[in-house]
């Protein structure tokens, strides 16, 4: 449903975060800020035992160091001013000493995306989720998430829960108001890939009692979704793990719903930006920065079930998925209703081939066909209680498959 959150528009007061040409690696990809001594999990290192102590009764200067924020997902970072995230369920987290925090963010919508503009929900100190809606003007501005906070550290973090094409959002920066900005929260050492269409957003969970599930304004708009309740976010929950969401609405491997459209998961799979209006020159994610330990692979029940399709997924699971990760665990099959056959088929026929080679990390899940009280989102689409059962059935398999408890 619509939050209630007013979106405030203030002025900038100190920008002690703020992200510029530093903020991320180059090119694009899920990038972050070097983080403090020991934060990525390695040993801090030992104290220099020559430094020179202070004399007792000194006093240390303060710590004035701007700490960048944790960035979550693939972002396109070839603007100095700021990445963009277009992918649902990117995030950004930080932690500061101080009272108030607000976020600066600048929103592109193309002219034909009707269920603009981006939402996107925040949190602080890991408290209740709240809503609040872009506005797609290309104009910079300050939405206040937090004030009046108890004097000392706390954590925010915001997440993009609606698709590409609801709309682009530009990060430029947390204020904290005269407070300091401190060491990000640690990454998390797990990583989930999924992939999906619609059924896999968590299109239309923000409304499943419309009458014939038909939404007011557009069924697929940025005010009806949300990735953070869909069962790849809840694995990426349940597991601890960092979750990075190549989802679409529409899409297959190789066909789209829309018959112009001509954008399938095998081109947009490696960009940073996987907007259509700028395909020809789109910024590609690295790869090779971010492998997934588990990928769970949806694709298909918008393709057919050719011989076209079934070479051109072995192909996409082998030559890219496996190239990629040699070691990750990647779940093949359909949890909506089309093409569960093709895809279990050709699956089946991977996992044989791969075994042979002595590679056993190739899966097949089989998740049960959901109930028609199971799917009363915008458009016929699953519920959350849909999306949690969906995760627990996956969850199940991973941890029979991969020994994650």
């Amino acid at each position: 449903m619509r939050s209630s959150l007013r979106t405030i528009s203030v002025p900038a007061i100190c920008v002690l975060v703020a992200v510029g040409s530093g903020s991320c690696s180059s090119s694009s990809g899920d990038s972050s800020s070097t983080p403090p001594p020991g934060g990525d999990g390695s040993t801090p290192p030992a104290p220099d035992p020559s430094a020179t102590q202070a004399p007792p009764g000194s006093t240390s200067p303060p710590d004035t160091k701007a700490y960048e924020p944790l960035f979550v997902g693939r972002f396109d970072t070839t603007d100095p001013a700021g990445p963009k995230a277009s992918w649902p369920g990117t995030r950004v987290l930080a932690r500061f000493d101080g009272t108030t925090v607000s976020v600066k963010l600048k929103e592109h919508a193309e002219t034909w995306m009707d269920g603009a503009p981006s939402y996107w929900e925040y949190t602080i100190d890991k408290g209740p989720w709240k809503a609040v809606a872009m506005i797609a003007d290309e104009t910079p501005h300050d939405f206040v998430l937090a004030s009046n906070l108890p004097p000392g550290p706390h954590e925010v973090e915001i997440y993009k829960r609606s698709e590409t094409q609801t709309g682009i959002t530009q990060f430029l920066g947390f204020d904290f108001h005269g407070g300091k900005s401190l060491p990000p929260p640690p990454r998390q050492a797990r990583k989930i890939e999924v992939m999906g269409d619609s059924f896999a957003t968590g299109f239309g969970d923000e409304n499943i009692d419309s009458p014939g599930t038909d939404c007011p304004g557009a069924d697929w708009g940025g005010v009806w979704q949300n990735f953070r309740k869909s069962w790849g976010a809840v694995l990426g929950t349940t597991f601890d793990a960092e979750v990075h969401g190549v989802v679409y609405s529409g899409k297959g491997l190789l066909n789209n719903v829309w018959p112009t459209d001509d954008d399938p998961l095998s081109k947009y799979y490696p960009r940073a930006d996987p907007n259509p209006e700028i395909a020809a020159s789109a910024p590609l994610f690295d790869l090779k920065s971010w492998i997934p330990d588990v990928i769970v692979m949806t694709q298909g029940s918008c393709d057919d079930g050719s011989e076209t399709f079934r070479t051109a997924y072995r192909d996409f699971i082998i030559d890219r998925l496996r190239a990629r990760g040699p070691n990750t665990h990647i779940f093949m099959g359909i949890v909506s209703a089309g093409n569960r056959e093709a895809v279990a088929d050709v699956a089946k026929s991977i996992i044989a081939e791969r075994a042979a080679l002595g590679d056993h990390n190739m899966h097949l899940f089989d998740v049960k066909l959901f109930t028609w009280e199971e799917v009363t989102a915008c458009n016929g689409h699953g519920t959350p209680a849909w999306h949690q059962r969906v995760a627990g059935e996956l969850a199940a398999q991973i941890r029979a498959e991969v020994g994650w408890q």
